[in-house]
């Protein structure tokens, strides 16, 4: 019985291993345009964004200037703080709260939601800036 059982789940690992395999990833042509040119970080997220959250003509311009100026900051901010890991770390978090917040007057409800859920960041509407919630 031990031996159906550890079968069944061997069979079972390996129809999803191989199914996983055959799934196409929904940005990889957007991934492969990316790459295909030679941008700046900020242009790919620029781009990115368009695409992802169908930016207008003018929220696209607003997002290309704040993508210059977080990706400024973080540059800064890395040349600044390479040896203290933790303040680098801070300085990060809230380079990408202040953008967030610009954002927010930016892009819709939605938008926003859907752009703070790709970057992994859902719950930063209500996180300060000194970490507290």
């Amino acid at each position: 019985m031990k031996k159906i059982i550890l079968l069944a789940f061997i069979c079972i690992g390996a129809a999803t291993g191989a199914n996983a395999q055959r799934a196409k990833i929904a940005d990889d042509p957007l991934d492969k345009q990316v790459l295909a040119v030679n941008m700046t970080g900020a242009e790919m997220a620029t781009v990115e964004m368009k695409q992802t959250l169908q930016l207008t003509t003018e929220q696209e311009a607003a997002v290309s200037k704040l993508n210059e100026e977080r990706y400024k900051q973080i540059l800064d901010a890395e040349n600044a703080y390479a040896a203290n890991p933790t303040l680098l770390q801070r300085k990060f978090r809230n380079i990408h709260l202040q953008s967030d917040k610009a954002l927010n007057n930016v892009l819709t409800d939605e938008q926003l939601n859907l752009y703070l859920e790709l970057e992994g960041r859902q719950n930063t509407r209500f996180i300060s800036e000194n970490g507290d919630h």
